[in-house]
């Protein structure tokens, strides 16, 4: 669904002096909105990992970031939860 496709289906609700106060849209277009807009979350999260990936990868092959065990890694990961 577009946007102007949403905003075709919303009605206003408007106060005595006739100001816009809040806008009513049908069940439907609401849900579309939220998969859209959860959609897009996901592709800026899996954006932001691999961001991070890539600046890991290229620290690491730079030298600049300390591999740990993976023993290590789970006794950092206690110490975070016991907090």
């Amino acid at each position: 669904m577009t946007l102007a496709k949403a905003l075709a289906s919303a009605r206003y609700i408007v106060d005595a002096d006739g100001h816009k106060t809040e806008v009513v849209i049908p069940v439907e277009t609401w849900q579309q909105m939220l998969a859209t807009y959860e959609r897009r979350i996901t592709l800026l999260e899996d954006h932001d990992d691999r961001e991070i990936l890539s600046r890991w990868l290229a620290n690491r092959a730079a030298g600049s970031e300390e591999m740990i065990t993976l023993d290590k890694l789970e006794m950092i990961s206690r110490s975070f939860s016991t907090t």
